[in-house]
């Protein structure tokens, strides 16, 4: 399977998740090849609103692009959404990461996968259910 369809996936399961715990979602297809910024997804309902940029990803560490992130933080910052970086980790599940989780390194935001396990936010946390 290639990257971008197991990341598409991943997004579409995280959509379907979301909207059975009472959210309204909307899924940005092609988020990552437009000219301005955009979250891959967003979700919404009274009093809770996030934005979301998802990860697929089975290695050892997530490394996000520093301009990625900031575009991604810098959208989330307009809109007066809270940003959060949904990682499905193969056979493990969701972890939710605020941006704040993850070490600036020269080139990348980056979480090895024990820290995100210990900071990160299960479903039940990030949606209040």
């Amino acid at each position: 399977m290639t990257h971008y369809r197991k990341g598409a996936n991943a997004e579409r399961e995280l959509v379907h998740i979301l909207f059975d715990r009472g959210f309204s979602v909307i899924r940005t297809a092609g988020s990552g090849k437009t000219a301005l910024p955009a979250p891959d997804m967003s979700a919404m309902r009274p009093g809770k609103h996030i934005a979301f940029e998802c990860k697929a990803w089975g290695a050892g560490n997530l490394a996000i692009p520093i301009a990625s992130m900031l575009e991604f933080v810098g959208w989330c910052d307009r809109a007066g959404v809270d940003a959060i970086v949904g990682w499905k980790v193969p056979r493990q599940g969701w972890l939710f990461l605020t941006p704040q989780d993850f070490h600036r390194t020269a080139k990348f935001f980056l979480i090895s996968k024990k820290e995100a396990f210990e900071k990160g936010l299960s479903l039940g946390q990030l949606t209040g259910k």
